[in-house]
């Protein structure tokens, strides 16, 4: 029995090659397309885990909020933070560090940019990361001990044994290295070139830092025993903050401490898709998306089986009605079609196997990761995508499988009726979800890249571009050599200007001060950047009112923290947003007096002076809006240099400035940072995933059309009679293929109001997460619309015009 199905199978394969092709070239597509987000998936979410134990480790994370500014929040923490939580929680069994510092590296003679990952002595007994040589509780047991990756030590070293010799970092500090880590997998976001014990005098973290709660530096892990129930973690963690942050005392704040730095745990597992992230990572709504695209793609390809085996029903209704006359029982008739269904998915499984075989490496390079899929080692994937293929047969098959085995032989036998009434219906429906599904993904992919587009056009306040921060000299970076570095600087043609500060746009980092008005008791907390009178017009950015700062003006320097009196005062520059959140217009903060906290010890405050107004500048990227800001110059605590290159002079620029750091700075190594690259790193994830989720999309629409094509061609061929009828009686070509074409619109415009209400309410919420974000156009839903009803139109109308322009005669002759 079971040979006579796979026979009969086949020789319906045979006989109906186009609707064969099209079943099972739309479900070999889909369940590539499948394959690929489900592997792409597997490894967004496979970050970590490959570390031993970390299903117990949890990094610290926090949010920080302060009167007048929005909650800030932070994947880093305060260094005490772990500490406290070791010493007062009993679930705690381990506590670490981890804190990335730039450095150079000596060997030898040769200098090197390295990157270096400043930990606890027990980091590697608690993140347990593979060491090539070396013991994990040893290795960093010594202050002056180093280990090296894998890459490093064949860089620094090349094939020789590194373990026993030597690395001298910032000048002067020799550490021996004591071990080897394996390279680490592309799935973490650790860091891990060199690491060396914060125990080193090699760290440049102060000790005041280490005990304070109110900086945030670097990543805070735990590690809790096996099983910990953590459902009471949120109430220790409000005692601990709220016993050890005295926000009178240190931020002049009556308020608990645990309000003003609130602390969270996140998985170690999770942190490469958690919210709080200071590296390019993913999101678990990108998860939901792409999840969401794979099962849309499935379940347009299962609706064109579906509607493609209904709509050939009328063509094996004699088939049907046959084999029931013999003898055949409705439930062999089921497993038959079933079986049909089933074989086509499997057959379609192993073409989309071969695809995704064959594409696998392109898209590994598009995504800039290894992404392998091996079917024997991998086969539990393989055994859940065979599923997947088995299950989508199934879904495909069973409802045409119920209606064909339903056919009553007298009701079909000596006619051309199939006895199948609701069918047309059922097809309708059909290709207006498939429609409405499309249609609303056209409409996402239209917004999402409009939505990318726009917030790299915005305005944020500075001009990006030509613009290159200089880093690396540490403490060497004195007030007298930065000076004379600026001075040489400025002297070369190819730069038009430099500029020092505290801190630059998007580099992380954020100090506030209080702010009160003279005459009101309300404080504010306000970001606060020391500039110096360059820095405006370095970095392009807007005078809206008043004047800027000035080295010849004595209150425009800040005074002295160690020296000023109590009547000492100090001019300020203050941005748009500072002077709305104080209540004064752009023109008339000018002049006014405020009590700022700069420097001025707890609970005291300076009087300074607002000299200026400047435009807005977001200093934190696009995601939220530009904070209040003022600006205050105080050579002592300025640190980076900017230098802003002439267009077209980058090569000469870029020669001339490392010229003069070596002049000045010859035993560190230079770090560049171009801030017009800074600012696309924000974008590449996004662009990717809308890359990704745009070709996605683009396929449920080729799987959509393509189960168009085919209906379009069943229906033509089954109105071959009307149509020459139709001809008959006056009806030219262009009419035949208008009716054809309205009648596959009509779907299409009905898949539209189903789509376009359900992609507003989603697509509205996601822009919600956006500082700077679009309107939801109706161009765009316009635009979606008319391109998915062309793609149906171009699909349609070959056969259209076929049978439009058919003999009239050979039509009445049909059948």
């Amino acid at each position: 029995m079971i040979r006579n199905y796979l026979v009969t199978a086949m020789r319906n394969f045979a006989r109906h090659k186009l609707y064969s092709f099209i079943n099972i070239a739309g479900l070999a597509v889909g369940l590539a397309c499948a394959i690929f987000i489900i592997l792409y998936l597997r490894d967004e979410l496979s970050y970590e885990r490959w570390i031993p134990d970390s299903q117990d480790i949890y990094r610290i994370e926090g949010t920080f909020s302060l009167p007048g500014a929005e909650p800030r929040f932070f994947s880093v923490v305060p260094f005490p933070v772990p500490i406290a939580m070791q010493t007062q929680i009993p679930q705690v069994v381990a506590e670490t560090h981890l804190i990335p510092e730039m450095m150079t590296a000596k060997i030898g003679d040769q200098l090197f940019s390295a990157r270096i990952s400043v930990v606890d002595p027990n980091f590697l007994q608690v993140i347990k990361l593979p060491l090539v040589k070396g013991d994990p509780a040893r290795v960093l047991a010594q202050p002056d001990s180093v280990v090296l990756s894998e890459a490093t030590a064949k860089k620094f070293f090349g094939d020789a044994d590194p373990v026993g010799k030597t690395v001298t970092v910032s000048d002067t500090h020799p550490l021996m290295i004591t071990g080897v880590l394996r390279d680490l997998p592309h799935n973490t976001g650790l860091t891990a070139d060199l690491m060396m014990p914060n125990t080193s005098k090699a760290d440049t973290l102060e000790q005041r830092t280490k005990e304070s709660w109110l900086n945030v530096e670097g990543w805070g892990y735990v590690k809790f025993a096996p099983g910990a129930d953590l459902s009471a973690m949120d109430a220790k963690l409000k005692a601990i903050t709220d016993k050890a942050i005295d926000a009178k005392k240190q931020v002049n704040l009556n308020i608990p401490g645990s309000d003003l730095l609130r602390l969270h745990l996140t998985r170690l597992w999770d942190t490469h898709l958690a919210p709080y992230g200071d590296t390019e990572a993913g999101s678990m709504t990108m998860i939901y998306g792409f999840a969401a695209i794979a099962g849309l793609i499935l379940l347009i390809a299962c609706f064109n089986f579906m509607n493609l085996a209904t709509a050939r029903a009328m063509i094996r209704a004699r088939e049907v009605s046959l084999r029931k006359v013999m003898g055949a029982r409705r439930q062999q008739l089921v497993v038959q079609f079933l079986g049909e269904s089933v074989m086509t998915a499997l057959i379609a499984l192993a073409l989309a196997l071969v695809l995704v075989k064959l594409l696998l490496p392109a898209f590994d390079s598009f995504l800039t990761r290894p992404i392998a899929f091996n079917y024997l080692t991998d086969w539990p994937l393989t055994i859940a995508v065979a599923l997947i293929a088995i299950a989508a047969g199934l879904f495909g098959g069973i409802y045409p499988a119920l209606i064909l085995s339903g056919f009553r032989p007298a009701a079909t036998l000596g006619t051309s009726n199939s006895g199948m009434s609701g069918s047309g219906l059922l097809r309708t429906t059909l290709v207006v979800l498939q429609f409405a599904i499309s249609v609303g993904l056209g409409i996402a992919t239209i917004v999402v890249f409009a939505q990318i587009h726009y917030v790299q056009q915005v305005d944020i306040g500075f001009d990006r571009h030509n613009l290159v921060v200089l880093g690396g000299a540490g403490p060497l970076m004195t007030p007298s050599l930065r000076d004379s570095m600026k001075q040489a600087l400025a002297a070369n043609p190819a730069i038009a200007g430099v500029a020092s500060s505290n801190m630059t746009p998007m580099d992380g980092g954020i100090l506030v001060t209080g702010v009160k008005l003279p005459a009101g008791a309300e404080q504010f907390t306000i970001r606060n950047v020391n500039i110096d009178p360059d820095f405006l017009r370095v970095w392009g950015m807007k005078l809206l009112a008043g004047r800027n700062l000035s080295r010849d003006r004595g209150e425009d320097t800040m005074p002295d923290p160690d020296t000023r009196t109590d009547d000492a005062r100090g001019n300020i520059l203050i941005t748009e947003a500072a002077a709305r959140q104080l209540g004064f217009t752009v023109q008339s903060a000018v002049g006014q007096s405020i009590l700022v906290g700069i420097g001025a010890g707890p609970g005291k405050f300076l009087r300074c002076t607002i000299v200026g107004v400047t435009g807005n500048a977001n200093f934190d990227g696009i995601e939220t809006a530009a904070l209040p800001v003022i600006y205050f110059y105080y050579p002592k605590g300025q640190g980076p240099l900017t230098v802003r290159i002439k267009p077209g002079q980058l090569q000469p620029a870029l020669a001339a400035i490392d010229r003069v750091w070596r002049q000045f700075v010859p035993t560190r190594t230079i770090r560049r940072q171009f801030q017009d690259e800074n600012f696309d790193k924000l974008f590449a994830s996004t662009e990717k995933e809308g890359a990704i989720f745009g070709m996605f999309v683009g396929v449920a629409i080729f799987i959509a059309c393509l189960g168009l094509f085919g209906l379009a061609a069943f229906t033509a061929e089954r109105r071959t009679k009307e149509i020459g009828i139709r001809k008959v009686f006056g009806a030219r070509t262009r009419d035949i293929v208008r009716l054809l074409l309205w009648q596959f619109s009509i779907p299409v415009l009905i898949a539209n109001i189903i789509a376009w209400p359900v992609a507003y309410f989603y697509l509205h919420h996601w822009l919600q997460s956006y500082a700077y974000r679009i309107s939801l156009n109706p161009l765009y839903f316009l635009a979606a619309s008319a391109i998915t009803l062309a793609i149906a139109w171009v699909t349609v109308i070959a056969h259209a015009v076929r049978v439009a322009g058919a003999n009239p005669v050979r039509a009445l002759r049909y059948e």
